[in-house]
């Protein structure tokens, strides 16, 4: 032990600013580690803190977690420049200069976080909403500070940019609690409408989940189509489990025009042969062989 404190006073003596300048990178790594610990964990205790006895908000969790971090990891490198000994005032130049420089090429990341302040503030989309646009659709896991994520149908993970869901037309079908069925069935020529249109009525308002507000089913004839009659139904239902609702009001109402014996015709084509036609298709014939035979 004693051989060991010689040697560090005699290592000290003869290279003082050896030892001084490796005790300040020790240190200046030390805050850098410990900053970067801290931030790791202010970022996982605001993703489960309360206010009170209220959560923050899902879709502004991850990115108030993002911001927090990224500011404590600034003060951190502002404090291990400092501590290596870089002058205030040279620093402050130098991340102007990396600022402007990093915004250049990082535009695009730029316009991200951008658009995620927007979406934040406007809240066109919640964690948990089922959206749609032109290039994707899913239910939205979580709004980042850089991104959205998305779950499809089919369960895949999609990892779409801000600028992407922002600049795209946004379809929201989570937003309203109740939605409204629009149903398009094709009836024979021979139906009787008036008959078809207040069966259907009936048997909207009786199916389970159809509501009377804002307005009770309708029906409507909408046109004359080439093999139909195309007919229109609407009725409003609670938006959740949307599409198992949906299906099972198809059914019923598919039921109710089976028992009824309205048919709902495929396409077809009518085929009309005139006397003369039949004459020349039986005419034909004849004359090939004629001709074969003069040969």
């Amino acid at each position: 032990m004693d051989e060991f404190s010689q040697m560090w006073t005699k290592t000290t003596e003869q290279f003082p600013l050896l030892i001084a300048g490796v005790m300040t990178v020790a240190a200046a790594l030390a805050i850098l580690v410990i900053g970067w610990l801290i931030a790791k964990w202010m970022r996982s205790r605001v993703n489960k803190i309360k206010l009170g006895k209220h959560e923050i908000d899902p879709t502004l969790r991850p990115v108030i977690a993002s911001v927090v971090f990224y500011v404590v990891m600034a003060m951190t490198l502002y404090a291990f420049l400092i501590k290596l000994g870089v002058p205030p005032a040279s620093l402050l130049a130098v991340f102007g200069a990396a600022g402007l420089a990093i915004g250049l090429a990082l535009k695009d990341t730029l316009s991200n976080i951008a658009a995620g302040v927007m979406m934040l503030i406007l809240r066109p989309l919640a964690v948990g909403d089922f959206v749609e646009t032109d290039g994707f659709a899913g239910t939205v896991t979580e709004l980042g500070l850089f991104a959205t994520t998305v779950k499809s149908f089919d369960g895949l993970f999609m990892y779409v940019p801000n600028s992407q869901v922002w600049t795209d037309k946004l379809v929201n079908y989570g937003r309203h609690q109740n939605r409204k069925a629009i149903i398009n069935i094709g009836v024979g020529y021979d139906t009787d409408l008036a008959k078809c249109r207040d069966l259907m009525l009936e048997a909207m308002s009786n199916f389970e989940g159809v509501m009377e507000e804002p307005t009770p089913p309708e029906a409507y004839v909408m046109g004359f189509g080439d093999s139909a009659i195309d007919m229109n139904f609407r009725c409003w239902m609670p938006g959740d489990n949307w599409f198992k609702r949906a299906s099972d009001l198809r059914i019923h109402m598919k039921e109710t025009l089976d028992k009824a014996e309205i048919e709902i015709p495929f396409p077809q084509r009518v085929v009309t042969m005139t006397e003369s036609s039949l004459k020349v298709d039986m005419e034909m014939p004849k004359k090939t062989q004629t001709k074969k035979s003069t040969k």
